[in-house]
């Protein structure tokens, strides 16, 4: 795994749900060695499924730039469908974005095998690399 180039002073937090069981390593580990900024914070859920389309809103509303959900592969869901679940709300609340006049590209899903850790820091880096282009949503 590649280092993160520290610009998290240029972008502002981002906000990842993630599924219990997609990442094995914990967050303040990535973060020490500097995989992950600090502007980075990690709500774990049970399940992805259990995410709600205003848990994605209000992450914005408290200031978020940008919001995943990182979830378990659909074949490899431990609750079956829960990523399918999540997978439509946070296209639902891209279209929510949208009448908002907030770019959609500020939330988006992933899917991740159980236990890798490198596509977590992969969105990450995406995420980070849209907000970038996009611009900041809140005034710092």
């Amino acid at each position: 795994m590649s280092r993160l180039k520290n610009n998290s002073c240029q972008v502002g937090k981002i906000v990842v749900f993630c599924c219990n069981y997609t990442t094995s390593v914990s967050t303040d580990t990535l973060r020490e060695a500097g995989l992950i900024p600090e502007n980075l914070d990690v709500k774990k859920l049970p399940c992805t499924g259990r995410i709600e389309v205003s848990a994605l809103l209000d992450a914005f509303e408290q200031g978020a730039e940008a919001v995943f959900v990182a979830g378990c592969r659909s074949d490899e869901c431990h609750n079956l469908s829960g990523s399918r679940r999540a997978e439509k709300r946070v296209g639902y609340t891209k279209r929510l974005l949208e009448e908002l006049d907030i770019d959609p590209d500020r939330v988006e899903m992933f899917f991740v095998h159980r236990g890798e850790t490198q596509p977590i820091v992969d969105a990450v880096r995406e995420m980070t690399t849209r907000i970038a282009k996009l611009g900041q949503l809140h005034s710092i």
